[in-house]
């Protein structure tokens, strides 16, 4: 059954989402979303300008679900908080590697005046930014001193997050159990939240 006019933009927007977490953006067009959906080939184009809005709007949801996911997992120890946070973000990278694969390389794309691009690098900034308050919390440090401690984290959850991924293409590649990148991964898998912690603590 066609999908009402009102809700088609979300429906290609959650189809295209779940494409894209399956097989990759290569065979996302939105001639083949509006098949699907069963509506007419220039439906789509009444809520998406082309292909690279479409992709954008995906970012955005995916942000939104990653900051739920963030949020979910709360704690009232500020540090547990923190922590909790980090493990979010990576569990969200491995569990969707095509989706975050795809956000980092739309929002380093660049930069213009699209209201919609606009949208995107500040919803990046405002995830971003959810991370970095949750060190504040407990650091209690100054603005500028916490906005360091936020990129250190960032940048040490993002290193997690690559060599787990890594590692995991190694496994799946045929590297084998006894491989030692991926006996790193699952050392590093089963100690996350532990090493998590420690660095927190060194900030």
């Amino acid at each position: 059954m066609a999908y009402h006019r009102e809700n088609l933009k979300q429906k290609l927007i959650d189809q295209a989402y779940r494409a894209i977490k399956k097989d990759g953006i290569e065979t996302i067009s939105l001639r083949q979303l509006a098949k699907k959906a069963k509506v007419s080939q220039t439906a789509p184009y009444r809520h998406f300008q082309s292909k690279d809005h479409l992709l954008i709007e995906v970012c955005l949801q995916a942000l939104s679900n990653l900051r739920d996911q963030i949020n979910a997992i709360d704690s009232k120890n500020p540090r547990t908080k923190a922590i909790n946070g980090a493990m979010a973000f990576i569990d969200f990278g491995l569990k969707n590697e095509k989706i975050y694969d795809l956000i980092l390389s739309t929002i380093s794309g660049e930069s213009t005046k699209d209201p919609l691009r606009i949208a995107l690098f500040e919803s990046a900034d405002y995830t971003f930014n959810n991370l970095r308050d949750r060190i504040t919390a407990v650091k209690k440090k100054n603005n500028l001193l916490a906005q360091l401690d936020g990129i250190k984290v960032h940048a040490f959850t993002t290193g997690l997050l690559q060599v787990l991924r890594t590692t995991n293409k190694v496994n799946i590649s045929g590297g084998g159990e006894s491989s030692k990148a991926v006996q790193t991964a699952k050392l590093l898998d089963k100690n996350l939240k532990k090493v998590i912690s420690e660095f927190i603590d060194t900030l």
